[in-house]
């Protein structure tokens, strides 16, 4: 994958049971971490494309749940 300058990707690793499973989204101590703003939970349907809009300076953690997330930078 080729990277854009200053953008960050991290692998996140669930930790795995019989229960289920647990997985860290955002620690304050990772390097990427700047500080906690909000968080929001979205979904979407099938071949749907969502939030086209711009920002000229704006730091976003993201993580998928679930499924796949194409991000379009």
């Amino acid at each position: 994958m080729e990277l854009i300058e200053d953008i960050v990707v991290k692998k996140l690793k669930p930790i795995l049971d019989e229960r289920g499973y647990v997985q860290e989204c955002f620690r304050s101590d990772w390097l990427m971490f700047q500080k906690f703003g909000q968080a929001y939970i979205t979904t979407a349907f099938p071949n749907v494309v969502k939030a086209w809009h711009y920002h000229k300076i704006q730091v976003d953690n993201m993580v998928c749940i679930l499924g796949n997330m194409k991000l379009v930078l």
